[in-house]
């Protein structure tokens, strides 16, 4: 049984593999590459710069959340470093799993009790996908001229109180556990969905000072593009968003008369510097760690 599952996941794994490289190929094949490269270089290094010091404050963000949901648990003394490694521990696994799924595994690297640490991530999961449909249902009022505005606008709406409708579902659980967390849930929201939106909004402005690179474009342009691109974040097909947000940000942008290749070289740069780097990080302290457990280890 245990072979069976082995096997399932390895097939899995493969299958989520074909489909990133497949989306991948077929973006490949519709834009102009020697155009793409040109493109890549004609980032300037100031805004690279921007980029990264931009990404600082994105990664302080998650951060600062991560540490404030894992406070749920009243029990838990949070030790920075730990918060700070497991952290960036969640960036590397999230690549395991398309959807970003693979953070669950950070539950291993936290000294604190493996369902409390579930549930913060399971909360922290819910805000991020939260954020971007939120951003997302508020750029279609724009965007999407032909649906009804009254649909937009409900749809808006139940996104915006997504948060409270969750409180009032725990309220419902009766397990203590569940009621003590409630309660500081509901204490923290405000302060979580304060960086969640800061977060985006240096996403908004990271697009934005690629784009400008190449074309005059508005920031609240780049808001509502960029808000409808990152909702291939949260669809679980591929690793990371990887091609996906690619094809959004092609389709998306077009509508704005940027070329194919404008809209991959601003996606994947933005990949690079806001997902890979970080990740990179976090393998630093997954192999650390496994070289400390080896110490620790007994010896037969």
């Amino acid at each position: 049984m245990a072979m069976e599952n082995i096997i399932k996941k390895r097939i899995l794994f493969f299958i989520k593999i074909v489909i990133t490289a497949t989306i991948l190929f077929l973006i490949l094949r519709k834009i102009n590459f020697p155009v793409l490269l040109h493109n890549f270089s004609s980032i300037g290094f100031s805004t690279m710069i921007l980029l990264i010091l931009t990404t600082c404050v994105k990664l302080y963000t998650q951060y600062f959340n991560w540490g404030t949901l894992l406070k749920l648990n009243p029990d838990y003394k949070p030790k920075r470093a730990e918060i700070l490694k497991s952290y960036f521990i969640g960036d590397a696994l999230r690549f395991l799993i398309p959807g970003g799924y693979g953070t669950f595994g950070k539950i291993y690297f936290v000294n604190n009790l493996k369902k409390a640490t579930a549930f913060s991530i399971g909360i922290e999961k819910f805000f991020q996908i939260w954020i971007n449909l939120f951003f997302a249902s508020f750029a279609s009022i724009f965007y999407f001229r032909n649906v009804n505005l009254f649909l937009k606008l409900m749809l808006f709406l139940l996104i915006l109180f997504a948060p409270f409708i969750l409180y009032l579902f725990f309220k419902i659980i009766k397990k203590k556990k569940i009621r003590i967390y409630s309660k500081r849930y509901l204490k923290i929201t405000p302060q979580i969905i304060g960086m969640q939106v800061l977060h985006n909004f240096i996403t908004f402005f990271q697009y934005f000072l690629i784009l400008k690179s190449f074309i005059t474009i508005g920031f609240m342009t780049v808001c509502i593009a960029v808000s409808l691109i990152l909702v291939a974040n949260i669809i679980p097909i591929t690793y990371a968003g990887l091609g996906l947000r690619e094809t959004f940000a092609i389709q998306v942008l077009s509508k704005f008369n940027i070329s194919p290749e404008i809209a991959v070289a601003a996606s994947l740069t933005i990949f690079f510097i806001n997902l890979v780097l970080p990740a990179f990080v976090g393998l630093i302290f997954i192999i650390q760690s496994r070289k400390i457990l080896k110490v620790h280890l007994p010896t037969k």
